[in-house]
């Protein structure tokens, strides 16, 4: 028979147990497109919300909007993005250290520029819902390591990627 100590112990490291793997399961959970809100509060505290968006990710982004956000969450948009090392001109592709400092600005102020375009049609899904929403730009030409590496960074435990469901799948 056990003490009402040994079973308060028990509940605890249950308690723990389910925490653990809800925080840093490295299990993959496909989520169906009928379910409803899977997030909800824990103690209080908000849910954020982290969104790996690419080129063409609308779907992604109303998908949690419609099934990922509660009152007080916050969403996160991840973007990778490569290293520029070689830049296309005229007169072909020349490397960074190819171009005059002037010439290596206007270009990386000219790929910021569409990133920002990039990522402005899903912030303003973000406004429109009322859903505070901010960026996180990760330079890498590892998009999942990269993602991956963030995680314990930011102590993500929500996140979202999407992929286009193939036409020949039911």
């Amino acid at each position: 028979m056990k003490t009402e100590m040994e079973e308060d112990n028990q509940v605890d490291r249950e308690e723990q147990q389910y925490h653990h793997w809800q925080v840093k399961s490295p299990e993959i959970v496909e989520i169906p497109d009928e379910s409803k809100s899977i997030l909800s509060s824990r103690n209080g505290q908000t849910n954020d919300v982290y969104v790996a968006v690419g080129k063409d990710d609308l779907h992604v982004v109303q998908w949690v909007l419609d099934n990922a956000v509660s009152p007080g969450t916050r969403v996160f948009l991840v973007h990778v993005f490569p290293p520029i090392t070689y830049i296309n001109t005229p007169v072909g592709r020349l490397s960074r250290s190819q171009l005059s400092q002037d010439q290596l600005r206007v270009y990386l102020n000219e790929d910021q520029n569409r990133r920002k375009y990039l990522l402005e049609k899903y912030i303003r899904m973000c406004n429109d819902a009322k859903v505070p929403v901010d960026t996180m730009l990760l330079e890498s030409n590892a998009t999942a390591k990269a993602i991956l590496g963030l995680i314990p960074v930011v102590n993500i435990t929500n996140l979202v990627m999407g992929t286009k469901r193939s036409p020949f799948t039911s």
